[in-house]
């Protein structure tokens, strides 16, 4: 991989990193229904018109953006479905960590398979991430994984898979940089944003919940930070054939995490965690080296 590639997944992981921070205490399913509404609301009429002035990516990736709208709907269901249903320190490593190695599976069969070290990277980067939710080895239970949240942890993770893997196929078809990212990024979370109403409506929930001008405040700005994190990916999967890589570098996040949650936070941050970070962050360091 190109050194370009490299830090824009690592820029994305950190404003990824950011978002989540902000919204730590308000994962519910109005906050991505604002953010997403804040995005589309925004960025579609400059979208179309960057349609009649620069190459176009409606008729191009339309199937793919679609595809990967309803992934990225799954994945915002089954995310706000587990934190309900379990704690998030659990939750979201294994959201994150289980989509690494599909997303590689699928570089093989598209025949663009990781190398060996890049295996060995991955392979590290998923192991951090499934037991960083740990306290201790001696707290190791299959009840700790096998829970309520798990079909929604399942769900989630399938929904990460999929806009990741569409995303790749879309991102190489196109091209033209930054650009023709922003706009593909804004079509997928629109379209996103509809297929979620459409789920939260099938199972008689509410579409958006009321909120004063400070949460949408908050939501403007953790909107700005998800969009522009995610245009970032966009981007490195139009330098780099290997999705997975670029999947992988982004759990540099969860290190961050678990540094914000500690520094900023004051969470508990035993020695099993600390020692999964390192682990996720050798896995990066692999990738980037060896990749």
């Amino acid at each position: 991989m190109s050194l370009l590639v490299i830090i824009l997944a690592l820029v994305s992981a950190i404003t990824h990193a950011s978002w989540n921070m902000l919204v730590r205490h308000q994962r519910g399913t109005d906050t991505f229904t604002k953010m997403s509404l804040v995005i589309a609301g925004i960025g579609m009429p400059l979208a179309l018109i960057g349609e009649f002035f620069e190459q176009p990516v409606l008729s191009l990736t339309w199937v793919w953006f679609g595809l990967g709208g309803i992934g990225l709907a799954l994945y915002y269901y089954g995310l706000t479905r587990g934190y309900q249903s379990g704690d998030f320190s659990t939750v979201y490593p294994l959201v994150r960590s289980l989509p690494v190695l599909l997303v590689a599976i699928t570089d093989v069969v598209r025949g663009n398979p990781p190398s060996f070290v890049g295996w060995i990277g991955l392979i590290l980067v998923s192991i951090g991430c499934t037991i960083i939710p740990l306290e201790s080895f001696r707290d190791w239970s299959l009840a700790r994984y096998w829970n309520r949240s798990t079909p929604w942890v399942i769900l989630a993770a399938f929904g990460v898979f999929v806009y990741s893997a569409f995303d790749s196929i879309a991102a190489q078809a196109m091209q033209g940089g930054i650009s023709t990212a922003l706009r593909y990024n804004v079509y997928e979370c629109s379209f996103g944003l509809i297929v979620f109403a459409l789920i939260l409506k099938q199972q008689r929930l509410p579409i958006l919940t009321q909120g004063g001008w400070s949460e949408w405040r908050l939501a403007i700005i953790a909107a700005i930070f998800m969009f522009g994190s995610y245009s970032l990916i966009l981007w490195a999967y139009q330098l780099t054939p290997h999705a997975s890589y670029i999947v992988a570098l982004r759990q540099l996040g969860i290190v961050l995490g678990v540094a914000a949650g500690t520094l900023l936070f004051h969470e508990p941050a035993p020695k099993l965690r600390i020692t999964a970070s390192i682990i996720i962050a050798s896995g990066i360091f692999l990738i980037a080296q060896g990749a």
